[in-house]
C-alpha cells in the first residue's frame, strides 16, 4: 500500500489534467506516458482467451501499480494506458496476439496473449541512463560513478538547430558556460567563459580536446560530433594541469560501426538579414533637432543659416536624403552541405565526412567559405592490439568588409551618393571634403582577406596485455598556416581620408603565420575488482608537447597602381619587412585512482606535475592535486521506501587545484636587442634590453576550487536534476606592468614591461540543470530543459602596486570589485528645474549631467541656501557652494558595474506530434554592464546625427537620459562633464534564440524509397529580443556594445537525409 505523500500528490496531479501544462511551465511537469520501445520480447503469459477484450495490471518491482503505462497491440495503432490502479483494458483484433508494453524508466516488454484471464506484468527498471558512459580526462566512467562536475551534451542536441559552429549550439544548455556571439560578421565565432573570470591576462576560453588530442572546434562539422563533455570543476580538470585552468571541453566525434555502409547528407540554406538597428533622424526630423539646438543657443535665424556649407541646405530642400543603414546593409545568405560515410567490419571501422559552408554577411564583400573533412579509422588487429588514426583538416577563405555603419549613423543625412553617371560620388556634399562616401571601397581599390589552413593528425595504438590493463600511446601533429592580405589603394575611403596622396596614402601588407606543434601522450589504465565489492581503476599519464610558431610581415607604402594589390611589394615607395620565431615546451605527469565500493561509495584522486619553459628556472614546475567523493544515497537500505518515486540521488564533493602560466615565450629571460638610431643624419647601431624585463620571482597562477554537487532523478527518470555550488580562489594572478620611465624606456613611445603576480581573485556560484519529460503519449511528446547559473567574482587582494586599484582602459582592478569592472563617473540623471541651487554648487545648470560624487554630503543653511561638504585627501572638510564650486575629476570615478553577467538562464522546449517536431529555445543574460558607444554619439549641437529615440532634456521635457541641446557647444566632453559616462548601460536581456519546426518522413515510406531517414525543417534565429534598459532600444545587447557588425535574424531551411 502506498503511503508516501509525494506519490499521492503525484496521483492527484494526474487526476487534474487541466493542471499539467501549468506545472510543466513551472519546470516541474508531470503527466502520463504512452510510449513503445524495443525491449524484452516473447514473454509468455498463460491465459485462456474467451473474448477479444484483454484486461490486466501493470506493477513495478516493488509490486506497486504503475500509472500511464503504454499498451499497444503490436503492428497496429490500437493502444491504451493504465489507470491510477495500474489496470488496463484493450480490444485485441482477430489474428493479433502480442502486446508491446513500455514506460519511461523501465525496459520495454512484448507479451504474447495465449489464453483467457488477466495479463499481469511486472516492469523492470532500465538503468541505461545511469550506465551511460561519460568521457572525462584520459578516460571514461559510467554516469552513475561520476564524482566531478561534468555536463554532457549529445549529438541530437548539438544538431537540433542549424549552424556551422558547434559551440554556439551549446549556448544556455550547459549551466555555468557563458557563450555569446557578439558579431554578425560572416564566420565570426563565439566568446566563452566558464564560471566567471579568474585571470587578468589568460584567455577565458576553456581547453578543447577532440578525440583525446588538440583540434579546432570552430571548423568541425557539428554533424560529426557524437558528444560534448564540459569539465567544470578542478577535481575534473586538474589532470590537464595548466591547460585546464579555465575548464575543459571534450569533443568525441562519430566513428564507424560494424555493419552495412551508411551515408548521411545534411544541407541547409538560409537568409541573414533583418538586423534590428536604431532609427536615426532623417529629413525633417533631423532639421527639427538642429533648430532646437540653435534656438537654445540663441543663434537661430532661419534654416539656411544653420549650415556653414549651403550645399547641405540645398540637399535638404531638394529631398536628397541618405539612409546609410539601408545603403550599407543588404540581405546575406548562408548555406552548408555535409556528407558522411561510415561502416565497418568486426575488426575495422571507418568514418569520413566532407563539409562545405558558405556564409555571406550583410555588407558587400563580407563572406566566409569553409572546406573541411574529418576522418576516423579504428582497427583491431587481435584481441590485445588496437590501432587507429583520426584526421581533421580545414581550409578557410574569408573576405572582410569595410564596416563603418556607426559612422554612417552619425553622418548628416543629406547629399548625393551617386553622380549623374551612376558612379559613386566621393563627396556626397560638394565642398565638404570631410564628409566621405562610405560606399567608395570596391575590389579594385580596397581589400582585406585571409586564408587559413589547419591539419590535425592523431595516430594511436592501444595494447591490452592482460584483462583490465591497457596502454595507449597517441601522437598529435598540428600544422597550421595562415595568410592575411590587405590593400588600401587610390580611390578608397581611407585614401581620401588620409589626404589623397598616392605616395603616402596607399599601402599593402602581407602577414604569414606558420605553426607546427607536436604532442605525445602515454596512458596506462588498470581496472580490477577485489571481493566483487571493491572496484579500482588506476591511471598513469605522461604528456609532452613542443610548440613552434614563425611569423613574417611585409608592408609597402606608395602603391603606384591599384592592379598590383599586395603583389610586387618591392615596387612600393617605402618597404618594411619583419619576422619572428617563438618556441615553448611543456611536460606533464599524471597519476589518478578511481575507487568504488558497492557502486555506492565513490572516490577519485589525482595529481599532475607540470613543467613550462616560459617561467624562470626556480618556478618551472608546479603540482596540481585533486580529490572528489561521491555517495549514491538512493542505493542505501534506508532509502528503500523512496524507490517508487526516487530513482537516483547522489552527492558529490570535490577539491582541486589548477593553474596557468599565460605569458609570452622568453618572458622569463632578458636579453639584448640590436637596432639603429639616426643622430645628425647618421645611423648608429644601438643595443637595449628586450621590451619585457624578466621577473625571476614570477610563479604560476593557481586556482583552488571546491565543488559540492547533487544529482537526482525522480518518477522513473521523468525528472532529472543537477545542482552544483562552487568556490574558486585564484592566487598569483599574472599582470603585465609598465615600469617607471625613471629606469629608462624601451623607445620614445613605449615603456619597459614586466610580469608580476598582481592579485588574488575569488569566484563563487551556483549551477542548476533540470531536464523533464512532460508528456509522452503515442502521438505527442513534450520535453523541457532548463539551465541556470549564478556567479559572483571579485578581486580579494592586490599586491605589487602602491595603489588600491589598477586602471586598464575602461576597466579597473580593485579590491572588492569584479574583474573587468567599468570605472568612470556615476550618473544620477540630469539636473532638473527646481534644482538650480544644487547644480550651481558644481558650476552647472538644469539640463546638465548630474554626477554622483562619492562622499559628498548635502546641507541646507539656516537661510535656506544649499551647500555641500567633502573631506579632502588631507582629512579636511571643505565647503562648496555657488561661490566656491566643486569641479569633478577622475578622483570621483566609481566602479559602475561589470561586464560579466550575474546570472544566465536557458530554457528549451521540444514538442513532437506524430512526425512533426517543434523546438523553442529561450535565453536570458542578466546583471552585466556594457559600453554602448552609440549613446555618446548624441550630439547636443544637433549637427551630427543620432537615433530618434534619444530622450533629450528640455524645459518642457524633464528627461533624465540626455543633456540639453545647444548649438554653441564646441566640445561636448568638456561642456558636459560626465558625458563619456553616458555610454555605460545595463546590458541585461531576454531573447528567443531560435525556433525550429521539422517534419520527418514516416519510416515505412522512407524504406520504400530506399532511405533510412528524411527530415526537413525550418529555423528562425534571433526573432525576438527584449533589453532591460530603455536606452538599448532596437539593439541586441548580446553584441556587448558593438554595432558595426550587427547580429542578424536568420531564416534557414534544411534537410537531413540518411540512406
Amino acid at each position: 500500500m502506498r503511503c508516501n505523500a509525494f506519490v499521492e500528490a503525484w496521483k492527484n496531479h494526474h487526476r487534474r489534467a487541466s493542471m499539467i501544462l501549468g506545472l510543466s511551465l513551472l519546470a516541474a511537469p508531470l503527466s502520463y506516458a504512452v510510449y513503445a520501445e524495443d525491449g524484452v520480447s516473447n514473454t509468455m503469459v498463460q491465459v485462456v482467451t474467451q473474448t477479444k477484450t484483454v484486461k490486466g495490471t501493470i506493477i513495478d518491482e516493488s509490486g506497486e501499480p504503475l500509472i500511464g503505462v503504454s499498451i499497444v497491440v503490436k503492428g497496429t495503432s490500437t493502444g491504451t494506458i493504465t489507470d491510477f490502479n495500474g489496470n488496463f483494458s484493450i480490444d485485441l483484433p482477430a489474428g493479433r496476439k502480442e502486446l508491446v508494453i513500455s514506460y519511461i524508466g523501465y525496459k520495454g516488454q512484448t507479451v504474447t496473449v495465449t489464453g483467457n484471464g488477466p495479463v499481469n506484468v511486472k516492469m523492470i527498471s532500465d538503468t541505461q541512463a545511469l550506465d551511460e558512459v561519460v568521457v572525462i580526462g584520459y578516460g571514461a566512467v559510467k554516469k552513475r560513478d561520476l564524482t566531478g562536475a561534468v555536463a554532457s551534451v549529445k549529438s541530437e542536441d548539438i544538431t537540433m538547430n542549424p549552424g556551422t559552429n558547434p559551440m554556439e549550439a551549446l549556448q544556455g544548455k550547459v549551466a555555468g558556460l557563458d557563450i555569446t556571439r557578439e558579431s554578425g560578421q560572416a564566420g565570426s565565432g563565439v566568446k566563452m567563459q566558464l564560471r566567471g573570470n579568474r585571470s587578468l591576462t589568460a584567455s577565458g576560453n576553456p581547453m578543447f580536446i577532440i578525440d583525446g588530442m588538440p583540434g579546432d572546434y570552430a571548423t568541425l562539422n557539428p554533424n560529426d560530433i557524437e558528444s560534448i563533455e564540459v569539465l567544470k570543476d578542478a577535481s575534473s580538470t586538474a589532470v590537464y594541469g595548466s591547460s585546464g585552468a579555465n575548464g575543459v571541453v571534450i569533443i568525441t566525434t562519430k566513428g564507424g560501426k560494424e555493419g552495412k555502409l551508411t551515408a548521411n547528407f545534411n544541407a541547409f540554406f538560409g537568409i541573414n538579414s533583418w538586423s534590428t538597428m536604431p532609427e536615426v533622424r532623417q529629413g525633417e526630423t533631423y532639421m527639427e533637432g538642429l533648430r532646437t539646438a540653435h534656438k537654445n543657443a540663441g543663434t537661430y535665424v532661419d534654416d539656411a543659416n544653420m549650415f556653414t556649407n549651403p550645399a547641405y541646405y540645398e540637399a535638404y530642400q531638394n529631398g536628397k536624403y541618405i539612409d546609410w543603414v539601408d545603403e550599407l546593409l543588404h540581405t546575406g545568405t548562408v548555406q552548408n552541405y555535409s556528407l558522411s560515410v561510415s561502416g565497418g567490419t568486426k575488426n575495422t571501422k571507418a568514418y569520413m565526412s566532407m563539409n562545405f559552408s558558405d556564409e555571406n554577411g550583410q555588407y558587400n564583400d563580407d563572406n566566409y567559405k569553409l572546406y573541411s573533412t574529418n576522418i576516423r579509422i579504428d582497427h583491431t588487429i587481435n584481441k590485445w592490439f588496437t590501432t587507429g588514426i583520426s584526421i581533421q583538416a580545414s581550409y578557410v577563405h574569408q573576405n572582410k568588409p569595410f564596416a563603418k555603419i556607426q559612422d554612417g549613423m552619425t553622418a548628416i543625412p543629406y547629399g548625393e551618393i551617386y553622380d549623374e553617371n551612376g558612379n559613386v560620388n566621393p563627396y556626397p556634399i560638394e565642398g565638404d571634403a570631410s564628409y566621405l562616401n562610405l560606399l567608395m571601397n570596391n575590389k579594385s581599390n580596397w581589400r582585406n582577406q585571409s586564408q587559413n589552413t589547419k591539419l590535425y593528425v592523431n595516430p594511436y595504438i592501444k595494447i591490452t596485455p592482460i584483462k583490465g590493463l591497457t596502454w595507449e600511446s597517441r601522437v598529435n601533429g598540428t600544422l597550421t598556416y595562415s595568410r592575411s592580405n590587405s590593400f588600401q589603394g587610390d580611390g578608397s575611403y581611407n585614401f581620401y581620408k588620409a589626404g589623397g596622396n598616392v605616395e603616402t596614402d596607399t599601402n599593402a601588407k602581407i602577414t604569414q603565420n606558420r605553426s607546427y606543434n607536436y604532442k605525445w601522450e602515454n596512458i596506462v589504465t588498470y581496472n580490477f575488482n577485489i571481493a566483487k565489492i571493491h572496484e579500482f581503476t588506476l591511471t598513469g599519464v605522461s604528456t609532452w608537447n613542443h610548440n613552434q610558431t614563425d611569423n613574417t610581415e611585409m608592408t609597402g607604402t606608395g602603391i603606384a597602381n591599384n592592379k598590383y594589390l599586395w603583389e610586387g611589394l618591392e615596387k612600393a615607395a617605402v618597404q618594411k619587412n619583419s619576422s619572428s620565431y617563438t618556441m615553448s615546451k611543456g611536460v606533464g605527469l599524471v597519476g589518478r585512482i578511481n575507487y568504488s565500493l558497492l557502486g555506492r561509495y565513490l572516490l577519485s584522486a589525482s595529481i599532475r606535475r607540470d613543467g613550462s619553459s616560459r617561467l624562470a628556472k626556480d618556478h618551472k614546475w608546479s603540482n596540481f592535486p585533486a580529490v572528489s567523493l561521491g555517495w549514491r544515497i538512493s542505493d542505501e537500505k534506508f532509502m528503500e521506501s523512496t524507490r517508487n518515486w526516487l530513482d537516483n540521488l547522489k552527492i558529490r564533493v570535490g577539491y582541486g587545484i589548477s593553474g596557468t602560466a599565460s605569458i609570452d615565450p622568453y618572458s622569463s629571460s632578458s636579453s639584448l636587442e640590436s637596432g639603429w638610431l639616426t643622430l645628425g643624419g647618421e645611423k648608429t647601431q644601438i643595443y637595449n634590453l628586450t621590451k619585457i624585463i624578466a621577473n625571476p620571482e614570477l610563479t604560476w597562477e593557481r586556482s583552488k576550487n571546491t565543488n559540492i554537487g547533487i544529482d537526482a532523478s525522480f518518477l522513473n527518470n521523468r525528472i532529472n536534476v543537477t545542482l552544483d555550488m562552487y568556490k574558486t580562489k585564484t592566487e598569483g594572478v599574472i599582470w603585465k606592468k609598465s615600469l617607471p620611465v625613471v629606469n629608462g624606456s624601451y623607445s620614445s613611445k613605449e615603456q619597459y614591461l614586466t610580469n608580476i603576480n598582481l592579485c588574488e581573485t575569488k569566484n563563487k556560484g551556483l549551477e542548476f540543470a533540470l531536464n523533464t519529460r512532460n508528456i509522452e503519449t503515442k502521438n505527442f511528446q513534450w520535453t523541457s530543459a532548463l539551465t541556470f547559473a549564478y556567479n559572483k567574482e571579485e578581486i580579494t587582494k592586490l599586491t605589487g602596486t602602491a595603489n588600491d586599484k589598477v586602471i586598464n582602459g575602461d576597466y579597473t582592478y580593485a579590491v572588492g570589485s569584479a574583474i573587468n569592472s567599468f570605472y568612470h563617473y556615476k550618473l544620477d540623471g540630469i539636473w532638473q528645474k527646481g534644482e538650480e541651487a544644487d547644480a550651481a554648487v558644481f558650476g552647472l545648470k538644469p539640463g546638465s549631467i548630474k554626477i554622483n560624487v562619492p562622499d559628498m554630503v548635502r546641507h541646507t543653511d539656516t537661510d535656506g541656501s544649499v551647500y555641500y561638504t567633502k573631506v579632502n585627501a588631507d582629512g579636511q572638510e571643505i565647503r562648496y557652494d555657488a561661490s566656491n564650486t566643486y569641479s569633478v575629476s577622475a578622483d570621483d570615478y566609481q566602479v559602475l558595474g561589470h561586464n560579466s553577467p550575474d546570472w544566465t538562464m536557458g530554457f528549451q522546449n521540444t514538442l513532437t506530434y506524430k512526425d512533426f517536431d517543434l523546438s523553442i529555445y529561450m535565453y536570458m543574460r542578466w546583471g552585466q554592464m556594457i559600453k554602448y558607444s552609440v549613446l555618446t554619439d548624441y550630439d547636443p549641437t544637433g549637427l551630427n546625427n543620432y537615433p530618434t529615440y534619444f530622450n533629450v532634456w528640455s524645459e518642457t521635457n524633464p528627461s533624465n537620459d540626455f543633456p540639453a541641446m545647444d548649438a554653441s557647444i564646441k566640445d561636448k566632453l568638456s561642456y558636459y562633464p560626465g558625458f563619456a559616462a553616458l555610454s555605460y548601460v545595463d546590458g541585461s536581456f531576454f531573447k528567443i534564440k531560435n525556433i525550429t519546426l521539422g517534419y520527418t518522413m514516416p519510416d515505412k515510406l522512407a524504406k520504400k524509397l530506399g532511405l533510412g531517414k528524411l527530415r526537413v525543417y525550418g529555423t528562425i534565429t534571433n526573432p525576438f529580443v527584449i533589453a532591460k534598459s530603455h536606452l538599448l532600444k532596437d539593439y541586441d545587447p548580446e553584441m556587448n556594445g558593438g554595432l558595426n557588425y550587427p547580429l542578424t535574424k536568420q531564416l534557414v531551411f534544411g534537410l537531413n537525409l540518411s540512406f
